[in-house]
């Protein structure tokens, strides 16, 4: 059998050359089973292959009597033949060491027999093989004439592999050319010389909706609009007669029922001999771009139709702006005719308004953009008149301004009402004054200019203290007034450069901004509360005055931004409140830091009512001819985690804070009514338990309610609950208000005590307008009893004020044995203090009164 040598060619050519007939683990198929057939015939062979030798197997694309389709390729004999350049015969396989031991000569299919012809491609590379097999020996091998026809037979394999390959490479080039025809965004189509239509790629079907291959001859046509059939076959018979390239815009029936704009094209493919052999077209749907073109042509004829009806003014001018005509100006401008030629037209505009006219209208021309300008025309009956003008540049293909067009639009009204408008958002609509959104923009643009200019702005925030009472007292009408009147001075007292504005509520402002402002500004500040303690007016017969709290910060000195300054400004006004009101205060820093130790307590306080430190802790009252408890008055404690058990002298600043202040009274009375229940449940008797109220429960409108509703939580009878007010609360201004929440209580079986008498300035006044059972002397009086006769002889005023109306008196702050013995001589018959016990946490009553 030939040999060769080492081959000419590398394993890794073999197996591409093998990959690119794409011919692996494909379908048997007729034409290679027939040479397959036809190689055991001649051969006389029971078995026969056309192995292919991949990487790590050998594929068979045809098999006869072996019964499998691939085998390992370490067992297989064509391994070998692919070495070869003949036919490789193997007489008996068992004789032959290099087989005797293969699994296939072994075992199934017991392998005798062997002959195989090479698959060499054109460029030499082996394939695989053309194989007969027998289960028998053949020591004769073949015949020449069977190798002959073996060897045909092979080439006969490649022969049919080849063919394969180009049938496989032009059936995916048409579908390639397929995917690219369906893919492209118009409908293409062919024809024969004659016009036949005889190809509509998908989009066409997609178009129209036909059925797939329906449009076959002149079928198309049935899509065709009416209107359009006789001029779209005359340019097609056209073309078909003289060769002519065809193009014709028609109407084509759209899948979805409307007919649409088309641009039908199509040119001849011409043979050798110049003749026409086939019609290639396209058709593009052009409906938008039709419509376009329709709408602008209808768009110019409405556009002169407007020039001609509409009362805008209408221009144009030459590139470097140079009027050349005007629709409607003579009609409207007091200029004689053809005035506005040039530059004439700037003749008309006010002399206030001409400099930013031109300024706009040489900004345009330098850009070459469209722009507009406000501005003001002397009319025909010599009033002034605003306009706005509009400009356009039509430019050429390469750029450049070759006109410019314009309108004039009389927008006087709408100019009137825009300024109307302004007025209204940027005012208080009652005072007139600048409201709070003009005010910050006066302010910032007052800073910007102040540090450009390196000089001072002032900033005063005042709030009118009565206005609140003046309301409540008087009604909604008389708080108008009250605030209409305040503007009116603020105004008389302010310059040009300055702005008095009203931020809401009583609270209003003034901005100075000229170079002496800080002494202006304490100036101001100081005749304005003077000036409003002064009677602003009559009302029901009544002459209202009202004071002020002001507080003043300066730019530079305090700070450099708007909200800083304002910051500024309003602590200075909390501390205006604080000491008194009715004065004016000037920031410093130190006020910064007691607000920040304020706003840090108010927190901490928020987060010690999340986690339960705000408790109520017990003081006893005490009969001071028994000695024996008859109550208790329960007082805020902070169980502060650090500091220990805190009074309300370290943290009762945080009650200012009207929210923070009802959320600590609600807590402490729901916990206050839930002792009160453990003591009652265990049999304890303990009197009555008084209860402060500070002025900030009193704004809630449902404080009486919720108060009644956390002691019918805890079952907790209402006749053993006193409550005590301050004369703070009774001077907050909500006398009404306080009076009902009082008769409330009273009507439930609540006692009323007035704590803290005779420290304010009508104690015997709210004795006669509350219903109070119980007057408390206030400790100061109390402290120096034995030393003081003026504290003695108030004493004694209030024990017999209070036998008289028939009040209980309780004596506050008792410390000492003298103390006591005196208030018994005085006939006072209760007292409270840190001579008969420190105040205790409610678990701890219990056993103070079982001591006791």
């Amino acid at each position: 059998m030939p040999q060769s040598g080492s081959p000419s060619w590398t394993e890794a050519d073999r197996l591409a050359a093998l990959r690119s007939f794409r011919v692996l683990d494909t379908e048997p198929e007729a034409a290679f089973e027939e040479i397959t057939t036809s190689a055991a015939h001649i051969c006389n062979a029971p078995m026969a292959l056309v192995s292919l030798v991949d990487d790590v197997r050998h594929w068979f694309k045809c098999e006869i009597g072996v019964g499998e389709r691939e085998i390992p390729r370490g067992i297989g004999i064509c391994g070998h033949t692919i070495l070869q350049s003949g036919v490789f015969v193997v007489p008996d396989t068992t004789q032959d060491p290099r087989f005797a031991d293969n699994p296939l000569v072994t075992g199934r299919p017991y392998l005798r027999f062997y002959a195989g012809a090479p698959l060499v491609t054109d460029d030499g590379l082996p394939l695989g093989t053309l194989c007969v097999l027998d289960d028998k020996p053949r020591p004769e091998g073949l015949t020449p004439e069977q190798s002959t026809a073996l060897l045909d037979l092979a080439r006969a394999v490649m022969t049919q592999l080849k063919l394969r390959k180009a049938e496989k490479a032009h059936e995916e080039n048409e579908a390639r050319l397929k995917r690219i025809i369906d893919a492209m965004p118009h409908a293409v189509w062919s024809a024969l010389p004659d016009g036949y239509n005889d190809f509509h790629n998908q989009r066409w079907y997609e178009f129209s909706g036909l059925p797939l291959g329906s449009a076959i001859g002149d079928q198309w046509s049935e899509v065709l609009h009416s209107e359009d059939q006789d001029r779209t076959w005359a340019r097609w018979r056209h073309s078909l007669a003289t060769g002519e390239p065809y193009e014709v815009e028609c109407r084509l029936r759209h899948h979805s029922g409307e007919y649409r704009w088309t641009l039908v094209r199509a040119v001849p493919l011409r043979n050798e001999q110049g003749g026409v052999e086939r019609w290639l077209g396209t058709t593009t749907d052009i409906h938008e771009a039709k419509e376009t073109e329709v709408a602008l042509a209808e768009s110019e004829e409405r556009y002169r139709a407007l020039i001609q009806a509409s009362t805008a003014m209408v221009w144009r001018a030459t590139p470097d702006g140079s009027i050349l005509e005007g629709w409607g100006w003579e009609e409207f401008a007091a200029q004689a005719p053809k005035g506005y030629e040039g530059h004439g037209w700037l003749n008309a505009l006010h002399p206030d308004d001409r400099e930013q006219a031109v300024a706009v209208w040489q900004e345009l021309r330098e850009q070459g953009r469209p722009g507009e300008v406000e501005y003001r025309v002397l009319t025909k009956n010599g009033e002034y008149r605003w306009v706005l003008a509009r400009g356009v540049p039509l430019k050429a293909d390469n750029g450049s301004v070759r006109e410019w067009v314009g309108t004039i639009t009389d927008i006087h009204e709408e100019k009137q009402a825009e300024e109307r408008l302004w007025h209204l958002a940027n005012h208080d609509p009652l005072t007139e004054l600048p409201n709070r959104t003009l005010f910050h923009a006066r302010l910032d643009k007052a800073l910007a200019e102040a540090k450009q200019n390196r000089t001072t702005v002032c900033l005063l925030l005042i709030d009118l203290d009565d206005f609140k009472e003046v309301n409540d007292s008087f009604g909604h009408d008389a708080g108008n007034a009250l605030l209409k009147e305040t503007a009116k001075r603020l105004s008389s007292m302010v310059t040009g450069c300055d702005t008095a504005a009203r931020l809401g509520g009583d609270e209003f402002a003034v901005l100075f901004t000229d170079p002496s402002v800080l002494q202006r500004g304490v100036t101001f500040a100081e005749n304005m509360i003077k000036s409003l303690n002064q009677p602003l007016f009559s009302y029901a017969g009544q002459s209202i005055a009202t004071r002020a709290s002001i507080g003043m910060a300066v730019y530079p000195d305090h700070a450099a931004e708007a909200a800083e300054l304002l910051k500024d400004a309003d602590i200075a006004l909390y501390r205006s409140k604080a000491e008194g009101r009715n004065r004016v205060t000037m920031y410093t820093p130190e006020m910064r830091a007691a607000t920040v130790q304020r706003i840090t307590l108010r927190r901490e306080m928020r987060e010690a009512l999340s986690q339960d430190q705000i408790v109520p802790y017990y003081q006893p009252q005490v009969c001071l001819a028994t000695g024996a408890i008859i109550g208790f008055e329960a007082l805020a404690r902070w169980n502060h985690p650090r500091q220990g058990l805190l009074t309300p002298s370290t943290f009762g600043a945080a009650f200012d804070d009207v929210e923070l202040a009802t959320l600590v009274g609600q807590r402490l009375i729901s916990t206050i009514a839930a002792d009160m229940r453990n003591w009652l449940s265990s049999g304890l008797s303990f009197g009555r338990v008084a209860v402060n109220l500070s002025h900030a429960e009193f704004t809630q409108p449902d404080f009486a309610d919720d108060f009644l509703r956390a002691l019918d939580a805890s079952q907790v009878p209402a006749q053993y609950l006193e409550v005590e007010i301050t004369e703070k609360v009774l001077l907050d201004g909500r006398l009404d208000a306080v009076s009902s929440v009082l008769k409330t209580f009273g009507d439930q079986g609540i006692k009323i005590a007035l704590d803290d008498f005779g420290t304010g300035y009508a104690s015997l006044t709210h004795l006669k307008r509350f219903p109070v059972d119980h007057i408390k002397i206030d400790r100061s009086f109390v402290q120096d009893l034995e030393q003081d006769p003026d504290d003695n002889a108030i004493v004694a005023a209030v024990i017999g004020l209070g036998r008289n109306l028939k009040l209980q008196i309780t004596a506050e702050g008792v410390e000492t044995t003298g103390q006591v013995q005196r208030l018994r001589e005085m006939g006072c018959e209760y007292a409270q203090g840190y001579y008969f016990a420190h105040p205790v946490a409610g678990s701890d009553v219990p056993n103070l009164i079982s001591k006791w």
